[in-house]
């Protein structure tokens, strides 16, 4: 369905607008908006430039590039050997069902805002009308850092399982030979970026579903063989099988909670999806829901596969993932497929990695905060194909930064996985922060308790604990160049983000600013 467009003077300011009772996209003049001299000169593209494609994503679509960005096989792959080292015993299917239901007052309150004000822009969009433009976009900064660090992780990855597949063929490798996977797995992403969206969500789709699959099918293998135990067993749902205790259980809750943030990886691409003032909120909670039952239900399989120590055994011995060693076991030659669905899954989430980076680049970029280029939709395929570009030039330079820096690409991956964590957690701290002001200062006669109280709330306590143990407390205590680096990198980058918005605030008067707008459409 096109959109109507309607020009600036037609906007209304008022922030209590932003519910969704019309359909509408507000853009600069055709010409273009110049700032003054005096607001800093930034200049916004036209509007031809800057509209994306409204309608390209049904649900399914959607699902695909929220699931892909989740990195359903990648979770199991590389979290099993560390959430059953730190609980000392076989407890994933009971961590990662603990750690959805902690992600789920989150996920409502990006599905309530989602409702509320569909955007590219996400919790920027939010923030910066709920509580003081300023703030919003600080955040902003935030959020374009989380996304593209996020993108860059997943060349990382590919060049883990790239090495692994030369390791079972017997041929040596090394840091570069992980290098040049890492760089075909960009090659790859950067040929389906440069498809139209509704084509590089089916592409992203078939590869995610290959990895799913046969993971699911692995974990089914081995419970229907009963495991080493040759029975079922709920062991793996008893807190007491955590030999570690409950700090040890903690620890693992800690680290398996990283692996479900993506919560907010559809929401940058609203705008291009179908009424995403109903399918962004369901799709939302629908992706939370799917990717944890994924991996609460094929971890039992593997967490019965083999002892918890001779997990901690493939670990020592520098196993790639001990999933590979017990796929050996249970399906024998087709083990083969544990390093060829890591490639898939690397290139399906990269793929989706770069849409939710490239789309809040574009958001931030069109309000005239950055580079106008980053604004501009290509015409062919109505995608942000220069924020797309930028994110993926950026994750080649870290693939080879970060490899150097940190002796491979693995360590490259933990170390920059870190980074993520703190970025995102400001991000998920601010949504539900956004629920709750929002509600009070605009939406007052519909505040709910439970909606817009309890549960954000409920989401900021759970976040912020999680920022603190897993981020803070977890990274100060180790060496710098693998761990407390991490916190003060971050923390550095953080206070620049912090002096850029003080910059524009200085050059622009922020509260004239009025966000391009997308409201539901009003089917």
């Amino acid at each position: 369905m096109r959109l109507p467009l309607t020009s600036p003077t037609d906007q209304v300011s008022d922030p209590t607008s932003l519910d969704n009772r019309e359909t509408s996209v507000s853009m600069p003049s055709e010409s273009g908006v110049s700032a003054s001299p005096a607001s800093g000169g930034a200049t916004v593209p036209t509007r031809r430039e800057i509209r994306l494609a409204g309608g390209s994503l049904n649900l399914r679509r959607v699902a695909f590039i929220g699931l892909a960005y989740f990195a359903l096989a990648p979770v199991i792959y590389l979290n099993m050997g560390f959430i059953e080292s730190d609980a000392g015993g076989p407890v994933m299917p009971l961590v990662f069902l603990l750690i959805t239901v902690a992600i789920i007052p989150t996920a409502i309150s990006f599905a309530v805002m989602n409702g509320r004000r569909p955007s590219a822009g996400s919790a920027f969009t939010w923030l910066w009308e709920s509580t003081r433009p300023g703030v919003g976009l600080w955040l902003g900064w935030m959020m374009a850092t989380a996304y593209v660090v996020v993108a860059a992780l997943y060349p990382l990855a590919f060049a883990v399982f790239f090495n692994a597949f030369l390791q079972f063929f017997g041929i040596q490798t090394s840091s570069w030979t992980g290098d040049a996977g890492g760089l075909l797995a960009i090659a790859v992403a950067a040929y389906m970026a440069r498809s139209n969206i509704r084509l590089g969500a089916r592409m992203i789709g078939i590869l995610m579903l290959f990895e799913a699959a046969f993971v699911a099918v692995v974990a089914i293998v081995i419970v229907a063989r009963g495991g080493y135990l040759g029975h079922f067993s709920a062991t793996p749902f008893n807190p007491a099988a955590a030999k570690a205790g409950f700090s040890g259980l903690g620890l693992a809750l800690v680290f398996a909670f990283m692996s479900i943030a993506g919560v907010d990886s559809i929401a940058p691409v609203a705008e291009e999806s179908q009424t995403p003032s109903r399918m962004i909120p369901l799709a939302t909670i629908l992706i939370t829901v799917i990717a944890g039952l994924f991996w609460t239900l094929t971890s039992y399989g593997f967490a019965i596969a083999v002892p918890a120590h001779v997990v901690q055994s493939y670990v020592n011995a520098g196993q790639v993932t001990p999933v590979y060693p017990i796929a050996q076991k249970y399906v024998g030659a087709l083990a083969i497929l544990v390093p060829i669905t890591g490639f898939t899954a690397a290139i399906a989430s990269f793929g989706a990695s770069i849409y939710a980076a490239s789309r809040l680049l574009y958001a931030v970029a069109r309000e005239g905060f950055g580079p106008a280029r980053l604004a501009r939709v290509d015409q062919k395929t109505k995608g942000p194909w220069t924020a797309e570009l930028a994110t993926i030039l950026i994750s080649t330079v870290a693939l080879l930064f970060f490899s150097w820096w940190q002796n491979g690409p693995s360590n490259a991956y933990g170390y920059l996985g870190e980074v993520f964590v703190f970025f995102v957690l400001v991000c998920y701290l601010a949504a539900n922060v956004a629920n709750i002001v929002y509600h009070l200062r605009y939406k007052r006669a519909e505040f709910r308790w439970l909606v817009n109280g309890i549960v954000p709330v409920l989401g900021i306590v759970i976040d912020g604990y999680i920022l603190y143990q897993g981020f803070f407390v977890a990274e100060l205590g180790l060496p710098f160049k693998t761990g407390s680096s991490i916190v003060w990198f971050s923390m550095a980058w953080a206070v620049v983000g912090i002096g850029w918005a003080i910059r524009w605030a200085r050059k622009r008067d922020l509260r004239s600013v009025s966000l391009t707008r997308l409201d539901a459409d009003a089917a």
